[in-house]
């Protein structure tokens, strides 16, 4: 569930690591006992989502064992974790050229990892399903198919995965965490939170466990409880990249600019130094979009790919400076782009798909083109969850909005509201329905609201300076009725 671009958007590919751990013995082809060790090394680092750290391990093994097949292939699994394809695919070929010294047990895992390191999904499904004739009892291949079901949006099939993953060990935390996110896409929280804290549990001395558990609480708008969480998750772990990241999200959605930056600084110390800087460079666009700095954003987006282009999710920023500075037709050519990459990977029907359908409404309400703007919508909607479905509900308001069909823009807030009744941005745009609808007293009850969640905000947040502003506005229609 996480990478490590995990503070803008996560990436599936990263899904595929977290079912490969120690917690059954491991039938292993290696004559070095030091390979071992060091490789062992690397999986505890991996079970804890540090993967700096278990590529130094993953390295260290094949020093003492340059023939060691599984550690080619983890060492392929952490590079996909850091959006480096090119050096996933180069690892996964050292992996095969030492076939002659694995067993049928550790080709299976290779020829599955190497299917979906190429985003052959299909084929990565039936190798596990060999992989699990031929060994029933291995709870790392049905959470990898569960993960794979779950970004197909088969929520029901990736359950039955993980609960079998269970039901072979019981201790197997990967299983009991993918659950809980699981069960937190078919909306059922209850449940969700239920397998966080056996995960917590489980691995009570692991700082991961309680940001999964946090990042359920992010999820229904528990932001206090969350930020809690993820601090308790670094006192035992002060350096857990994840749970830094995370902080930077909840400070930004308090509108705490300056100290998310410095959390996402503090969590970057994690990342490849080939990375560093062009993700540093899109976390300050992505900052700088908040301010209302659009240009400046614009310019750091496009150095962040001039350094990196590998990491195409964070295009989305991009395309939101580009149409909030009109400049609409560079925006589609974005969009475009994302299209041909998602497609390269065969991600057309999953669930990504939802961002890509989003920018393109987003872009068609800015050229006031209304009903294309409705008919990404609809076709955002067909690969959402119970709950992702919130944002396409979101943005059908914002068009509904726009077109001062308040009803419709109201019945879309409701739904968008569902899974987490304090999300502000939804709150700030029911707010701006209601300043339209001149009800003063819902207006002026909603912005209080926010007011006092973005009471930290920094001065030049930019969602703080448009809700004050239309509360001002809201003050002058007052003072102006007659007595």
């Amino acid at each position: 569930m996480k990478s490590l671009s995990a503070h803008f958007l996560a990436s599936f590919i990263a899904l595929v690591i977290l079912g490969f751990g120690c917690n059954t013995p491991p039938k292993i082809s290696t004559t070095s006992a030091e390979a071992l060790a060091a490789y062992r090394d690397g999986i505890s680092h991996l079970d804890n989502f540090y993967f700096s750290q278990a590529a130094r391990s993953f390295h260290r093994a094949l020093e003492f064992d340059s023939t060691f097949v599984l550690a080619w292939g983890k060492l392929a699994l952490v590079s996909m974790s850091a959006d480096d394809e090119e050096q996933a695919r180069k690892h996964i070929a050292r992996a095969f050229e030492n076939f002659d010294h694995a067993s049928d047990r550790e080709r299976l895992y290779v020829r599955m990892w190497n299917h979906s390191i190429f985003f052959r999904q299909d084929a990565a499904i039936a190798v596990a399903d060999s992989l699990l004739s031929e060994y029933p009892n291995e709870p790392e291949a049905l959470v990898y198919r569960g993960h794979v079901y779950e970004s197909r949006k088969r929520l029901d099939e990736a359950i039955k995965s993980y609960l079998s993953a269970l039901a072979i060990d019981s201790t197997y935390a990967p299983a009991s965490m993918s659950l809980g996110y699981a069960y937190s896409q078919t909306g059922d929280q209850k449940k969700a939170l239920l397998y966080m804290r056996r995960y917590i549990r489980l691995v009570p001395q692991s700082a991961d466990p309680r940001a999964s558990y946090a990042d359920l609480l992010m999820r229904v708008g528990d932001y206090e409880e969350a930020l809690r969480q993820y601090k308790k998750s670094l006192e035992i772990k002060p350096d857990y990249w994840y749970s830094h990241t995370q902080i930077g999200n909840v400070y930004t959605i308090a509108g705490r600019l300056r100290d998310a930056e410095a959390e996402f600084v503090e969590g970057m110390k994690e990342f490849p130094e080939n990375k560093r800087e062009a993700w540093g460079l899109s976390m300050r666009a992505a900052l700088n979009l908040l301010r209302g700095e659009y240009e400046l954003a614009r310019d750091q987006y496009e150095q962040s790919f001039a350094a990196d282009s590998s990491n195409a999710v964070l295009k989305y920023g991009e395309i939101e400076a580009l149409i909030k500075l009109k400049k609409f037709d560079d925006a589609q050519s974005v969009i475009t782009e994302i299209h041909k990459g998602f497609s390269r990977r065969n991600l057309t029907e999953s669930p990504v798909m939802i961002g890509y359908y989003l920018a393109q409404a987003r872009l068609f309400t800015a050229r006031r083109r209304f009903e294309d703007a409705l008919l990404a919508c609809d076709s955002a909607r067909a690969f959402t969850t119970p709950l992702t479905r919130a944002r396409v509900s979101e943005e059908e308001a914002e068009v509904y909005l726009q077109t001062r069909e308040f009803d419709q823009a109201l019945s879309a807030i409701e739904e968008a509201l569902t899974i987490n009744p304090n999300n502000p941005d939804v709150l700030l745009l029911l707010s701006k329905i209601y300043h339209e609808k001149r009800d003063d007293r819902m207006t002026g009850e909603i912005g209080d609201r926010l007011l006092s969640f973005w009471k930290m905000a920094d001065p030049d947040f930019l969602k703080l300076r448009e809700l004050r502003q239309l509360l001002g506005q809201q003050q002058t229609r007052l003072r102006q009725l007659p007595n």
